[in-house]
């Protein structure tokens, strides 16, 4: 593997500092530079059973695993590389005594909601009543002061995974009277004794429960730490407070840290997310090293002057001045401007098939949006046009209804208590509703084991019943997942074909998950895996070969490029986004995210904006504001501009509009 100066000191940094952090700016080798020190390791004689690689999604660790296969062989199968969830989840479950999760099912945001949703409306009708009536003067709120279902597990999520207790996040936000703040963490506390009940764990539980142990019991943090001798992080900017906390728990007991990351490209707040964590770094573990990488190998100089010069505007320092590889190409980026949202998206698809009559690939031009929303107009003009595209940031196959009706049978066998699953399964059948479900569960929720869950079956609903069969089908081949898969849509296929429309396209899914399972020896990791990442349609169905245009929202594009990139979209309540406005933090993220944006390209860049866009004239007036539009003021020798059907009045109104924007 070749390597480049700064590189190559990365990866073979054997000196006196005990935790290496890389800062490695876009499109300068990042992967590169893990895979090669895992390798660099392997070869300088580290077992490769004790390398630990933490990626962010399933995705980076599954090309990780590919490539440093390529570069050591067998050995690479010894090493673990995966998420934070992932790693956390296999470590349990070696060790279910030691993390109290014998039994237990994962559960993903459907049926966490689902869950919520169900204690939410025990709480209201608790409220109902006498006793409720009386509670309600300290629990306050009312219905129409308690958040709904997904934001209240967006807050308590959010909470756990910046380590701060839910009652101390919610009072510092400025929106909840004290009264509701009690009854959301007493609907918060409800939640977890409910999970805790029916042997589930979700997302946040993984982390929380990993760390907490290891906080608890020295004997086991020591044990578990010292696995390794090595632990590489990748993306370090996207750590939130609760894995940067499980990654102290490695430095302490003497593991070295070799953390590659980009603060410019910390774009996921939302999820708590700490970019600063990269700035911190020395500052909390201490005997450290920052070695930086400013080689850009993917784009001409051209677009890395004008992304240099959008973070140059900002207050931050962000340290790294990318130089490209390879050279100017003398072609810089441009800037479309068109009055109406319509025109663009016309513009953009007449843009699409000129390329293509010039030989151009579909596949070579990637579309990027800021939120899916923004990119109907062009999904209307792409299918208007016949133009082939697939959108990532769209669909996940996992959270199509009729795919999680087959996920719910595998995990009633894997797990007779799971009651969302049971109720699930249940209604798929009909003249089988909610009520009926319940009693039904309620039936066999008693019984162990799947011989005795099957008798319970047989006596509520008969012995001929189709649901009795493929719960039979599936306990059957329950040991291999391709086998499990077949038999279990084969099973369900009539009852799904009936329930639901376009029957034809969606049974497509059932064999594309099918396809997937071809890939796992174990059915447990198989529901495991979909649960913790689901996966977009796209990414199972669409193959490199397939010459399509890719439409992707800036937050899906991380690690993504494209020989024409167009930033589409680039108006002035996106870059930055309205609802950011305000804060001046989460207004300097949006600077990020239109980094990330224009740092896709490799050899073409082409800015899109409209006048008459949703929220697109705005006025701020917080004295909190920062920079109102990062796309004023450009500098001419950076990019060129275009305007698309303005009228003389029209571009003389904007002019009067100046000193406003």
């Amino acid at each position: 593997m070749e390597l480049n100066k700064q590189q190559k000191e990365a990866v073979t940094y054997n000196g006196d500092a005990k935790n290496v952090l890389v800062t490695a700016g876009a499109g300068c080798g990042k992967t590169r530079t893990i895979i090669a020190r895992a390798a660099h390791l392997y070869k300088s004689g580290t077992d490769a059973a004790r390398i630990l690689i933490m990626t962010f999604t399933n995705r980076a660790a599954r090309e990780i695993k590919l490539r440093l296969k390529s570069e050591i062989g067998a050995a690479s199968e010894q090493m673990q590389a995966g998420t934070f969830h992932a790693f956390c989840l296999k470590v349990m479950t070696k060790l279910p005594k030691s993390f109290a999760i014998s039994g237990l099912s994962i559960i993903d945001t459907d049926d966490q909601n689902s869950l919520m949703s169900l204690i939410r409306k025990e709480f209201f009708k608790i409220q109902g009543t006498t006793q409720g009536k009386a509670q309600r003067k300290t629990q306050g709120s009312s219905r129409k002061g308690i958040p709904k279902t997904r934001q209240l597990l967006t807050y308590y999520s959010y909470s756990r995974n910046t380590c701060q207790s839910p009652k101390e996040y919610l009072e510092a936000q400025s929106d909840f009277e004290p009264d509701t703040i009690t009854a959301c963490c007493d609907l918060f506390s409800q939640y977890q004794k409910a999970k805790d009940t029916r042997g589930y764990l979700d997302y946040d539980d993984l982390l929380e429960r990993f760390s907490d142990a290891l906080k608890k019991k020295p004997q086991l943090k020591k044990a578990v730490c010292t696995l390794f001798n090595e632990v590489l992080v990748d993306e370090m900017q996207d750590t939130n407070p609760i894995q940067f906390e499980i990654l102290k728990h490695f430095a302490d007991e003497g593991v070295r840290l070799f953390c590659v990351g980009d603060p410019a490209q910390s774009i996921y707040r939302f999820r708590g997310a700490e970019f600063r964590h990269v700035y911190q770094f020395q500052e909390i573990f201490g005997e450290s090293i920052t070695i930086p990488l400013s080689l850009n190998y993917r784009s001409y100089q051209e677009i890395l002057d004008f992304s240099n010069w959008l973070l140059g505007r900002s207050p931050l320092e962000y340290r790294n001045e990318l130089t490209a590889h390879r050279g100017a190409c003398r072609y810089i980026p441009r800037l479309e401007e068109f009055e109406h949202g319509s025109e663009e998206a016309s513009w953009i698809a007449d843009t699409i098939l000129e390329r293509f009559e010039a030989d151009v690939p579909f596949s070579d031009i990637m579309i990027l949006y800021r939120s899916s929303y923004d990119a109907k107009p062009l999904e209307a003009e792409l299918i208007r046009r016949e133009i082939p595209y697939r959108f990532i940031g769209g669909i996940l196959l996992t959270k199509s209804a009729h795919v999680r009706d087959v996920l719910a049978l595998l995990r009633i066998v894997r797990n007779t208590k799971d009651d969302l699953a049971w109720l699930r399964f249940l209604q798929l059948w009909p003249r089988i509703g909610e009520r009926t479900a319940e009693k039904i569960y309620n039936l066999i929720s008693s019984a162990a084991g799947n011989e005795i869950v099957e008798h319970g079956l047989s006596d509520s609903l008969g012995p001929d019943h189709p649901a009795l069969e493929a719960f039979q089908a599936a306990v059957k081949y329950y040991d291999s997942p391709l086998k499990c898969l077949k038999s279990v849509t084969r099973s369900l296929n009539s009852a799904l074909r009936d329930r639901y429309d376009n029957w034809k396209q969606r049974s497509k899914d059932l064999e594309l998950l099918i396809r997937v399972a071809e890939n796992y020896q174990d059915t447990a990791d198989f529901i495991d895996d979909f649960t913790l990442e689901p996966l977009n349609d796209t990414e199972i169905s669409k193959k490199s070969t397939d010459d399509a245009v890719t439409l992707i929202t800036v937050h899906s594009a991380k690690g993504t490029e494209a020989p024409i990139c167009i930033v589409a979209g680039a108006t002035q309540s996106n870059y930055p986004h309205f609802r950011s406005l305000g804060d001046i933090d989460a207004e300097e993220e949006e600077r990020r995210v239109l980094y990330v944006a224009l740092t896709r390209a490799q050899n073409e860049l082409i800015v899109t904006r409209s006048s008459f866009h949703r929220n697109a004239f705005w006025v701020q007036s917080s004295p909190a504001a920062g920079e109102k539009y990062f796309l004023e003021e450009l500098p001419e020798d950076l990019i060129t501009k275009s305007l698309h059907g303005w009228s003389p009045d029209t571009v003389s109104g904007l002019g009067a509009l100046e000193d406003v924007f």
